[in-house]
């Protein structure tokens, strides 16, 4: 469940905007689920004249009152809000739930009062499902008591996270959310960008670049490299230079190529994740940053052009090199200095099988893809992880996998459904270390994006072991061997035989 706090000082405006038809026309049957008083005496109604207009005065004086009597002693911006909405994947409550919700919201954030202080005077709003399709509820709380006295609040959204994290437990709902457990957090998809994305059909660009430069850190030894990586991908990238010290790089920014003349929309790297900043990223190599010269000069990574037989090679020596690697994972022990390193690889080897199975950003993989790498996502100001053998394999196949590029007929696709297959393995096998080491958000980030996966491991599993043929590997060729050589050596040997 995640809280929205925001602040107003017009009751009235706020109550238009929750009983009137929404930015996007998602406001669809608007009604009270609870509030300080019997929602039945508290719901306004129905002008008579049209019916299409609500009566919405009598509910504005009622919760105004309180902030009237204060006068002076008053608090500017009086009006607290809070939306608590369910990640879209997680359905519907039906109205009781969400009315038990809000009351318990309340009681725990101090507004409903005790017996030594008067309470504040709230309501509970419920509508449509958002235009990201959450379900949720409006809580309007006047930041007044009863006998007048203004209340005034301090670190009040950490406390909705804290008592969020309550009600996830008390109503058993998922948790999904690592970064209101300390993570690095993910600033959220605005409104405009998930239209936008929606009048063209495509998946928004924030999500769209925040994979592929993920994929473009699965396997990178050098900051150099991933740069080359993510132009290799077709990405546009911009560096950004200190202002004391134009040629030192401090921060970067990528956009997607844009139709015709149109003007790309950049977005700098820590809007597109808490762990995809520089600074973040840099960790990884502990040298000296690179000049902006060597950002500029960066050429594109090319991969060699492969044909089927050897395609479909490296997807069955990358298939059997994470079969062993998702054994050794499920054998590390929870705390383990391997496991952050790991997990992080996971996250970006699993963005690199999405960018070659569903290069349009939408799909299964995409999504556990996009779970995965909050369920890995590392706690703010944490140093560099440990070094991790099971990390430097995922990178291996990581890199066999660059060169592949997608499957071109349905035999390359069911071959290339076994790396789907194990990597959904590899998922489950974190999603269980995760819960492990008791870190609920995380895991339930894990957990999800093993369910995105279930019906491919389900489904792909029986149809590798019927249908998938032996692949004809070419001899002699180094483009492909290459390739091969970049997945665990003794793995690939293990496969061809």
């Amino acid at each position: 469940m995640i809280p929205k706090v925001t602040y107003g000082a017009r009751v009235r405006g706020l109550l238009e905007y929750l009983w009137g038809p929404g930015k996007v026309e998602e406001h669809v049957n608007p009604h009270l689920v609870a509030g300080y008083d019997d929602v039945s005496l508290l719901a306004p109604g129905r002008h008579d004249r049209d019916g299409e207009r609500w009566s919405l005065d009598e509910l504005a004086a009622r919760l105004d009152a309180p902030q009237i009597a204060a006068g002076e002693r008053g608090v500017a911006q009086y009006v607290w809000q809070c939306s608590l909405s369910l990640p879209a994947h997680e359905g519907q409550l039906d109205d009781a739930t969400w009315g038990r919700i809000a009351g318990r919201f309340v009681q725990e954030m101090g507004f409903a009062g005790d017996a030594e202080r008067a309470g504040c005077r709230w309501i509970a709003v419920r509508h449509g499902l958002s235009a990201k399709g959450n379900d949720h509820v409006h809580l309007v709380v006047t930041l007044a008591t009863e006998d007048g006295a203004p209340v005034w609040l301090r670190q009040d959204k950490r406390r909705s996270q804290q008592v969020a994290d309550l009600l996830e437990d008390e109503f058993h709902l998922g948790k999904w959310t690592p970064g209101r457990a300390g993570a690095t957090k993910r600033p959220e998809l605005t409104r405009p960008e998930v239209e936008r994305a929606r009048r063209v059909d495509q998946a928004p660009d924030r999500e769209l670049l925040r994979r592929q430069v993920r994929a473009a850190l699965a396997g990178a030894t050098s900051e150099a490299e991933w740069v080359a990586r993510m132009k290799g991908a077709g990405l546009l990238v911009a560096a950004r230079t200190a202002a004391t010290d134009g040629d030192q790089v401090v921060g970067y920014a990528v956009a997607l190529r844009p139709a015709g003349a149109g003007t790309p929309r950049w977005y700098a790297g820590r809007s597109l994740d808490g762990d995809l900043s520089l600074p973040q990223i840099r960790k990884r190599w502990p040298d000296t940053p690179p000049p902006a010269a060597q950002w500029k000069a960066a050429d594109s990574a090319e991969s060699p052009t492969l044909r089927g037989a050897d395609r479909m090679a490296v997807w069955r020596s990358s298939a059997a090199a994470l079969e062993a690697i998702s054994g050794r994972l499920a054998s590390v022990a929870p705390g383990s200095p391997q496991w952050p390193a790991a997990a992080r690889a996971s996250a970006e080897l699993l963005a690199r099988v999405a960018a070659v199975t569903e290069p349009s950003g939408r799909g299964p993989v995409t999504r556990a893809a996009d779970a995965l790498a909050r369920a890995a996502a590392p706690p703010r100001r944490a140093p560099a992880p440990a070094a991790s053998t099971i990390a430097a394999e995922l990178g291996r196949v990581a890199d066999a996998l660059m060169v592949t590029g997608g499957a071109r007929d349905s035999g390359e696709a069911a071959v290339l459904l076994a790396v789907v297959v194990q990597a959904a393995r590899l998922v489950v096998a974190l999603a269980e270390l995760r819960a492990a080491e008791q870190q609920a958000h995380a895991a339930g980030a894990a957990a999800r994006a093993a369910a995105h996966l279930m019906p491919l491991l389900a489904q792909g599993a029986a149809h590798v072991e019927r249908d998938v043929p032996s692949p004809r590997v070419g001899q002699g060729e180094p483009d492909a061997a290459r390739a091969r050589a970049r997945v665990d050596p003794a793995v690939d040997q293990q496969t061809q035989r």
